[in-house]
């Protein structure tokens, strides 16, 4: 299962907090003997280099299928690479690879995610290494609540070099039946008083991955960022169910699932009831 970066899922939070990502034309493939979220024992000798592919549809699978060069429009949130990687020939022994890492830039720069091989690469000196069509899949958020709509945006916008803007505002939702990653589930009903809550993506309103209630861009560890001030929907003026999902989308009504999760606790709304409220930081959003 390939892996996100610190340096990428704090990017990933900070898009929902309203920060742009500016990623360049190129992703750069290195090999590594170890890699971990904040660092790599990256390969070395002589004629090794990270190989550069341009982010682009032709160059990086849509996720209905490996090969495929169409804007993603699938449900397994992974994209693979549509051409061999090819390292050449060792000039001397570089060691042995456990690892695929991609870069932002062709040497230094920032790690962005990282694959374990299923076979290491025993890498002597004149030995022509290469990685073939489609053996490097990399997978954006398939469990935990990423939307299949979301992970197609964010797949497209870090490999295929697509445009994406983090929509904001998002709107909370509250639903009685459970969605899934390609939407559906059931939403509180209209006439009742309820209604999606606006909540805008800023560094005041979500928090940095450093921790709960801070303002700053991320610099944490741990992928998580969460609202800053409480959640609070309408009051009701007739029954909404029992609440015990919620959502959210892109739009006050209707629009495109962005995240979701089950609540820790169901919760029956009643007609004249208290209008329910969660405190700042009782949602949590995590890129992993």
């Amino acid at each position: 299962m390939s892996q996100l970066s610190d340096f990428a899922e704090n990017k990933l939070v900070d898009m929902i907090r309203g920060q742009a990502w500016a990623l360049g034309a190129s992703l750069y493939l290195g090999l590594a003997s170890a890699a971990a979220d904040a660092s790599i024992t990256e390969l070395t000798g002589t004629g090794y280099a990270r190989v550069g592919v341009t982010r682009g549809l032709a160059n990086w699978a849509g996720t209905q299928g490996a090969g495929t060069t169409t804007a993603s429009s699938g449900s397994s949130h992974a994209t693979s690479n549509n051409a061999a990687a090819n390292w050449g020939t060792s000039g001397s022994a570089w060691g042995t690879a456990n690892y695929v890492t991609v870069h932002d830039a062709s040497t230094s720069g920032n790690l962005v995610c990282f694959l374990p091989l299923a076979v290491p690469l025993v890498i002597g000196s004149g030995v022509p290494v290469s990685i073939g069509i489609a053996a490097l899949a990399f997978t954006l958020g398939l469990t935990g609540g990423c939307s299949d709509y979301l992970a197609n945006k964010l797949a497209d916008f870090i490999f295929r070099g697509q445009a994406f803007t983090f929509p904001t505002p998002m709107y909370a939702a509250l639903l009685t039946a459970a969605p899934s990653n390609a939407g559906g589930g059931t939403e509180v009903a209209g006439g009742v008083g309820y209604a999606r809550v606006s909540y805008a993506g800023s560094l005041a309103n979500w928090a940095g991955t450093q921790s709960a209630g801070s303002t700053v861009a991320s610099t944490g560890t741990g992928g998580q960022t969460s609202p800053n001030a409480a959640v609070t929907f309408p009051a009701p003026t007739g029954s909404w169910g029992t609440v015990g999902w919620v959502a959210w989308y892109d739009a006050s009504s209707s629009g495109n699932l962005l995240f979701w999760a089950p609540l820790s606790a169901s919760k029956t709304v009643p007609s004249g009831g208290s209008a329910p409220s969660f405190a700042a930081a009782a949602f949590t959003l995590t890129f992993a």
